[in-house]
Protein backbone atom coordinates (compact mmCIF):
# COMPACT_ATOMS: atom_id res chain seq x y z
CA UNK A 1 0.00 0.00 0.00
CA UNK A 2 0.94 3.58 -0.85
CA UNK A 3 2.23 5.57 1.72
CA UNK A 4 0.44 7.99 3.21
CA UNK A 5 2.33 11.18 2.53
CA UNK A 6 1.61 13.34 5.43
CA UNK A 7 3.32 16.18 4.94
CA UNK A 8 1.54 17.91 7.73
CA UNK A 9 0.80 21.40 8.03
CA UNK A 10 0.50 22.54 12.06
CA UNK A 11 0.45 25.60 13.92
CA UNK A 12 0.01 27.81 11.18
CA UNK A 13 -3.98 29.14 11.89
CA UNK A 14 -4.56 28.28 8.26
CA UNK A 15 -1.56 30.31 7.94
CA UNK A 16 -1.97 33.52 5.86
CA UNK A 17 -5.26 34.15 7.52
CA UNK A 18 -3.91 34.71 10.93
CA UNK A 19 -0.29 35.28 10.24
CA UNK A 20 1.45 38.33 8.67
CA UNK A 21 2.98 37.31 5.10
CA UNK A 22 6.20 38.61 6.67
CA UNK A 23 6.45 36.70 9.84
CA UNK A 24 5.44 32.97 8.27
CA UNK A 25 9.27 31.95 7.57
CA UNK A 26 9.54 32.78 11.63
CA UNK A 27 7.17 30.19 12.39
CA UNK A 28 9.01 27.31 14.48
CA UNK A 29 8.18 24.02 13.34
CA UNK A 30 9.22 20.40 14.58
CA UNK A 31 9.54 17.53 12.62
CA UNK A 32 7.53 14.39 13.90
CA UNK A 33 7.84 10.62 13.03
CA UNK A 34 5.06 9.66 10.35
CA UNK A 35 4.85 5.79 10.97
CA UNK A 36 2.63 4.14 7.94
CA UNK A 37 2.29 0.94 8.81
CA UNK A 38 0.26 -2.39 8.06
CA UNK A 39 -0.07 -6.05 8.22
CA UNK A 40 -2.58 -8.63 6.20
CA UNK A 41 -4.39 -11.79 6.73
CA UNK A 42 -1.64 -14.33 5.67
CA UNK A 43 1.11 -10.94 4.76
CA UNK A 44 3.69 -9.79 5.74
CA UNK A 45 4.55 -6.85 7.81
CA UNK A 46 5.25 -3.68 6.02
CA UNK A 47 6.12 -0.39 7.64
CA UNK A 48 7.18 2.79 6.06
CA UNK A 49 8.97 5.51 8.32
CA UNK A 50 9.59 9.51 7.19
CA UNK A 51 9.92 12.55 9.13
CA UNK A 52 6.96 15.37 8.46
CA UNK A 53 7.79 18.75 7.01
CA UNK A 54 6.43 22.45 7.63
CA UNK A 55 4.51 23.76 5.20
CA UNK A 56 7.00 26.49 4.52
CA UNK A 57 9.86 23.97 3.94
CA UNK A 58 11.53 24.64 0.09
CA UNK A 59 11.51 20.57 -1.46
CA UNK A 60 14.06 19.54 -3.78
CA UNK A 61 16.23 16.12 -3.89
CA UNK A 62 17.70 17.35 -0.56
CA UNK A 63 15.20 17.91 1.72
CA UNK A 64 13.38 14.98 0.96
CA UNK A 65 16.63 12.81 1.71
CA UNK A 66 16.50 14.50 4.77
CA UNK A 67 12.75 13.18 5.59
CA UNK A 68 14.09 9.66 4.88
CA UNK A 69 14.01 7.86 8.53
CA UNK A 70 16.24 4.26 7.27
CA UNK A 71 17.91 3.67 10.97
CA UNK A 72 15.25 2.64 13.07
CA UNK A 73 14.73 -0.47 14.41
CA UNK A 74 11.36 -1.54 13.80
CA UNK A 75 9.56 -5.17 16.34
CA UNK A 76 6.56 -6.91 15.39
CA UNK A 77 5.16 -9.00 17.70
CA UNK A 78 2.12 -11.20 17.88
CA UNK A 79 2.48 -11.95 21.28
CA UNK A 80 4.17 -15.32 20.61
CA UNK A 81 6.18 -14.91 18.02
CA UNK A 82 8.50 -11.15 17.47
CA UNK A 83 10.51 -10.36 14.32
CA UNK A 84 12.85 -7.07 13.68
CA UNK A 85 11.63 -5.97 10.12
CA UNK A 86 14.38 -5.96 7.49
CA UNK A 87 14.71 -2.35 5.64
CA UNK A 88 14.33 -3.39 1.76
CA UNK A 89 14.49 -0.99 -1.21
CA UNK A 90 10.58 -0.30 -2.99
CA UNK A 91 9.88 1.61 -5.63
CA UNK A 92 6.15 1.75 -5.49
CA UNK A 93 6.01 3.13 -1.70
CA UNK A 94 7.05 6.85 -1.22
CA UNK A 95 9.87 7.33 0.82
CA UNK A 96 10.88 4.06 -1.57
CA UNK A 97 12.06 2.17 1.32
CA UNK A 98 9.98 -0.24 3.35
CA UNK A 99 10.80 -2.26 6.81
CA UNK A 100 8.88 -5.53 6.29
CA UNK A 101 9.11 -8.62 7.72
CA UNK A 102 10.21 -12.11 6.28
CA UNK A 103 8.76 -14.69 8.52
CA UNK A 104 5.80 -13.50 10.62
CA UNK A 105 2.98 -13.17 8.50
CA UNK A 106 -0.37 -11.70 9.79
CA UNK A 107 -3.20 -14.05 10.85
CA UNK A 108 -7.04 -13.00 11.48
CA UNK A 109 -8.27 -13.24 15.43
CA UNK A 110 -4.66 -12.16 15.78
CA UNK A 111 -3.09 -8.85 17.40
CA UNK A 112 -0.01 -7.24 16.48
CA UNK A 113 2.51 -4.78 18.61
CA UNK A 114 4.62 -2.67 16.89
CA UNK A 115 7.60 -0.88 18.34
CA UNK A 116 9.69 1.34 16.86
CA UNK A 117 13.24 2.63 18.68
CA UNK A 118 14.88 5.99 16.70
CA UNK A 119 17.09 8.35 18.30
CA UNK A 120 16.38 7.65 22.16
CA UNK A 121 12.55 7.61 21.63
CA UNK A 122 9.97 4.58 21.41
CA UNK A 123 6.85 4.58 19.68
CA UNK A 124 4.22 1.71 20.30
CA UNK A 125 1.28 1.02 18.82
CA UNK A 126 -1.15 -2.03 18.49
CA UNK A 127 -3.96 -3.32 16.08
CA UNK A 128 -5.59 -6.39 15.62
CA UNK A 129 -7.04 -8.34 12.59
CA UNK A 130 -10.32 -9.02 12.18
CA UNK A 131 -11.90 -11.97 10.49
CA UNK A 132 -12.43 -11.15 6.28
CA UNK A 133 -15.80 -10.18 4.87
CA UNK A 134 -17.18 -11.34 1.84
CA UNK A 135 -19.24 -9.81 -1.17
CA UNK A 136 -21.82 -11.12 -2.39
CA UNK A 137 -21.76 -9.81 -5.80
CA UNK A 138 -19.20 -7.01 -7.80
CA UNK A 139 -19.99 -6.06 -11.32
CA UNK A 140 -19.67 -3.12 -13.78
CA UNK A 141 -22.36 -0.79 -15.71
CA UNK A 142 -21.44 2.30 -17.46
CA UNK A 143 -22.37 5.65 -16.08
CA UNK A 144 -25.02 7.17 -17.14
CA UNK A 145 -24.79 8.90 -20.71
CA UNK A 146 -21.03 7.00 -20.96
CA UNK A 147 -20.30 4.85 -23.71
CA UNK A 148 -16.91 3.73 -22.62
CA UNK A 149 -16.57 4.39 -18.95
CA UNK A 150 -18.28 3.53 -15.46
CA UNK A 151 -18.45 2.36 -11.90
CA UNK A 152 -17.98 -1.02 -9.73
CA UNK A 153 -20.42 -2.03 -7.90
CA UNK A 154 -20.23 -4.72 -4.89
CA UNK A 155 -22.90 -5.77 -2.78
CA UNK A 156 -22.22 -7.00 1.20
CA UNK A 157 -24.38 -8.79 4.07
CA UNK A 158 -23.12 -7.09 6.98
CA UNK A 159 -22.73 -9.34 10.46
CA UNK A 160 -25.34 -7.96 12.93
CA UNK A 161 -23.31 -9.01 15.40
CA UNK A 162 -20.58 -7.04 15.94
CA UNK A 163 -19.50 -3.60 14.52
CA UNK A 164 -17.86 -3.78 10.97
CA UNK A 165 -15.68 -1.28 9.25
CA UNK A 166 -14.48 -1.73 6.14
CA UNK A 167 -11.79 -0.51 3.59
CA UNK A 168 -11.67 -1.28 -0.20
CA UNK A 169 -9.14 -1.07 -2.58
CA UNK A 170 -8.54 -1.61 -6.18
CA UNK A 171 -6.32 -2.21 -8.99
CA UNK A 172 -6.49 -2.27 -12.68
CA UNK A 173 -4.27 -5.10 -14.35
CA UNK A 174 -1.34 -4.07 -16.69
CA UNK A 175 -2.05 -0.96 -15.43
CA UNK A 176 -1.97 -0.02 -11.66
CA UNK A 177 0.97 -0.98 -9.69
CA UNK A 178 -0.42 -1.52 -6.22
CA UNK A 179 -4.13 -1.41 -4.79
CA UNK A 180 -5.06 2.08 -4.88
CA UNK A 181 -7.58 2.71 -1.90
CA UNK A 182 -11.06 3.92 -3.86
CA UNK A 183 -12.89 7.50 -3.42
CA UNK A 184 -13.70 7.54 0.18
CA UNK A 185 -12.27 3.92 1.03
CA UNK A 186 -13.21 3.95 4.85
CA UNK A 187 -16.66 3.11 5.86
CA UNK A 188 -18.15 1.67 8.64
CA UNK A 189 -21.63 0.07 9.05
CA UNK A 190 -23.72 2.52 11.78
CA UNK A 191 -26.17 2.85 9.02
CA UNK A 192 -26.30 -0.47 7.57
CA UNK A 193 -25.57 -3.04 10.57
CA UNK A 194 -26.72 -6.18 9.78
CA UNK A 195 -28.62 -5.12 6.22
CA UNK A 196 -27.69 -5.90 2.94
CA UNK A 197 -25.65 -3.01 1.56
CA UNK A 198 -25.06 -1.91 -1.97
CA UNK A 199 -22.58 0.42 -2.65
CA UNK A 200 -20.29 2.29 -5.96
CA UNK A 201 -16.70 2.20 -6.23
CA UNK A 202 -15.54 4.96 -7.42
CA UNK A 203 -11.82 4.67 -8.80
CA UNK A 204 -9.29 6.40 -6.48
CA UNK A 205 -6.32 8.94 -7.48
CA UNK A 206 -2.87 7.46 -7.71
CA UNK A 207 -1.54 9.92 -4.48
CA UNK A 208 -3.30 12.83 -2.87
CA UNK A 209 -1.29 15.69 -4.47
CA UNK A 210 -2.92 15.02 -7.74
CA UNK A 211 -6.62 14.50 -6.97
CA UNK A 212 -8.75 14.56 -9.85
CA UNK A 213 -12.16 14.30 -10.57
CA UNK A 214 -11.71 10.78 -12.83
CA UNK A 215 -13.80 7.98 -10.64
CA UNK A 216 -14.20 5.98 -13.63
CA UNK A 217 -12.94 2.52 -14.73
CA UNK A 218 -12.78 2.01 -18.46
CA UNK A 219 -14.52 -0.75 -20.92
CA UNK A 220 -11.89 -3.98 -20.85
CA UNK A 221 -10.41 -2.81 -17.87
CA UNK A 222 -9.02 -6.30 -15.78
CA UNK A 223 -9.75 -4.80 -12.11
CA UNK A 224 -9.48 -6.75 -8.90
CA UNK A 225 -11.49 -5.39 -5.27
CA UNK A 226 -9.72 -6.24 -2.25
CA UNK A 227 -12.09 -5.59 0.71
CA UNK A 228 -10.86 -5.31 3.51
CA UNK A 229 -11.94 -5.38 7.34
CA UNK A 230 -10.38 -3.58 10.26
CA UNK A 231 -11.03 -2.40 14.16
CA UNK A 232 -12.12 0.59 15.17
CA UNK A 233 -9.02 2.73 16.21
CA UNK A 234 -7.38 1.67 12.29
CA UNK A 235 -10.74 2.99 10.89
CA UNK A 236 -10.90 5.99 12.53
CA UNK A 237 -7.89 6.96 11.68
CA UNK A 238 -8.52 6.55 7.83
CA UNK A 239 -11.92 8.36 8.42
CA UNK A 240 -10.23 11.21 9.88
CA UNK A 241 -7.51 11.33 7.23
CA UNK A 242 -10.45 11.04 4.25
CA UNK A 243 -12.32 13.46 5.64
CA UNK A 244 -9.53 16.25 5.50
CA UNK A 245 -8.02 14.73 1.79
CA UNK A 246 -11.95 14.63 0.37
CA UNK A 247 -13.86 17.31 1.95
CA UNK A 248 -11.67 20.30 2.54
CA UNK A 249 -10.63 19.63 -1.22
CA UNK A 250 -7.20 21.22 -0.32
CA UNK A 251 -4.11 19.56 0.54
CA UNK A 252 -2.70 23.09 1.79
CA UNK A 253 -5.61 23.58 4.01
CA UNK A 254 -7.44 22.43 6.79
CA UNK A 255 -10.93 21.40 8.30
CA UNK A 256 -9.20 21.90 12.03
CA UNK A 257 -10.29 18.41 13.00
CA UNK A 258 -7.86 16.04 14.54
CA UNK A 259 -6.53 13.43 12.61
CA UNK A 260 -7.00 10.45 15.11
CA UNK A 261 -3.86 8.06 15.29
CA UNK A 262 -3.34 4.84 17.22
CA UNK A 263 0.23 5.45 17.77
CA UNK A 264 0.92 5.79 21.17
CA UNK A 265 3.43 8.74 21.15
CA UNK A 266 2.50 12.83 20.57
CA UNK A 267 5.73 12.83 18.90
CA UNK A 268 4.71 10.74 16.12
CA UNK A 269 1.73 10.60 13.41
CA UNK A 270 0.20 7.98 11.74
CA UNK A 271 -0.95 4.53 12.02
CA UNK A 272 -0.30 0.98 12.74
CA UNK A 273 -3.12 -1.17 11.39
CA UNK A 274 -4.77 -4.75 10.49
CA UNK A 275 -6.51 -5.80 7.60
CA UNK A 276 -8.63 -8.91 6.93
CA UNK A 277 -8.76 -9.09 3.07
CA UNK A 278 -10.35 -10.85 0.35
CA UNK A 279 -10.20 -10.35 -3.36
CA UNK A 280 -12.06 -9.97 -6.34
CA UNK A 281 -11.47 -9.86 -9.97
CA UNK A 282 -14.27 -8.56 -13.14
CA UNK A 283 -13.89 -7.37 -16.27
CA UNK A 284 -15.47 -4.16 -17.36
CA UNK A 285 -18.22 -4.65 -20.54
CA UNK A 286 -21.79 -4.27 -21.18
Amino acid sequence: MKQLILIIITGICIASACTPESDLDAIAYTPKLVIDGSIEDNGFARVVLSYSSSYFENIDSASIRKLLVTTAKVVVSDGEQEEILTLKRDETAFPPYVYQSTSLKGKAGKTYKLTITLKGETYTATTSIPPPAALDRVWFELAPGKDSVGYVYGTLTDDPAVDNYYRVFTLRKNIDDRFIPVYLSAIGDQYFNGKKFTFTILRGPENFTNITDDLYFTLGDTIRVKLCTMDKAHFDFWRTVERELYVVGNPFASSGNEIISNIDNKKALGVWGGYGVSYYQLVAKE
